[in-house]
């Protein structure tokens, strides 16, 4: 009869434990089929501006002519340099048309024997060798450029990132389909392989934290009073919540000041489709 009991007692005792298991278990997929586990982690964050435009060149005259005339002899062609007064035309009758200004030849408008009367454009000279960007900035990211300041430049089509110098910012705004935009100047370092007319992006220091706790922007979750809090594990592994104070983000992780440690556990929320996988693996077994 003992041992009738003691067998009782042993297979009473494995279908708890079995029962235990099995709860602890299904909690631990159950929460991992809710939440994805990241760490909170120490890094720099900053934020940006940022104002796109066009290379230009920085100064172009257009030759006209003053009197009628025919075309004896183009002395230069489209591309070659000239510093101001070269000859660059020789008219059949009169003196030579010289070039307005340092720089290259951009455009020649005429052909050998052509007639040209006054008024007529006969070629344009372009300075090349310091190439500029003009951006709008709109009215409220104005305190973000000034005269004299440094900014990156990014030209697209090189792949290539430049330190430009901002050499103009309008005192007034134009105003177009009424959004006010200020005009700003950009100078850019010319290492002959800027083309006029290539976009380029302007990107300006907005905000930085430096050394500081980060997760990720989608850890963040907000209550009814709309105070962010993030999920996290207590001292029992049990899930809780935490309210934080949060910093700047950049768009991907976001600084928290108060909350939460470095290194520490960080639960986010799956998706109703993250989740669809997980509880299909579930119900399967």
């Amino acid at each position: 009869m003992k041992k009738k009991h003691t067998l009782r007692n042993i297979i009473l005792l494995v279908l708890v434990l079995g029962a235990a298991a099995g709860y602890w278990y299904l909690n631990q997929q159950d929460s991992s089929a809710m939440f994805r586990e990241v760490t909170a982690a120490t890094r720099d964050i900053e934020t940006y501006y940022t104002f796109s435009g066009n290379i230009e060149a920085d100064s172009a005259q257009v030759f006209v002519a003053t009197t009628r005339g025919t075309v004896k002899e183009l002395l230069l062609e489209e591309g070659d340099k000239v510093q101001k007064d070269d000859f660059v035309i020789t008219p059949k009758s009169g003196s030579k048309l010289k070039a307005p200004m340092d720089g290259t030849i951009s455009d020649i408008y005429v052909e050998v024997d052509d007639q040209y009367n006054p008024g007529d454009k006969l070629f344009r000279v372009a300075d090349y060798d310091h190439p500029k960007l003009r951006i709008k900035v709109d009215e409220y990211d104005v305190d973000a450029i000034e005269k004299g300041v440094k900014v990156t430049v990014n030209v697209h089509a090189l792949g290539k990132e430049l330190e430009g110098t901002v050499t103009r910012l309008a005192q007034e705004a134009t105003v177009a389909n009424d959004v006010a935009y200020y005009e700003a100047v950009i100078e850019l370092p010319q290492d002959g392989s800027l083309r006029m007319g290539m976009t380029c992006e302007v990107i300006v220091l907005r905000e930085s934290a430096k050394n500081v706790i980060t997760v990720p922007i989608d850890a963040i979750q907000y209550n009814e009073n709309g105070k962010p809090y993030v999920y996290c594990y207590n001292r029992d592994q049990e899930i809780v919540t935490q309210n934080v104070l949060l910093g700047i983000n950049d768009g991907t992780y976001v600084e928290v000041q108060n909350g939460i440690n470095s290194g520490e556990t960080i639960l986010i929320p799956r998706t109703a489709l993250e989740n669809l996988p997980m509880m299909r693996m579930m119900q399967m077994r």
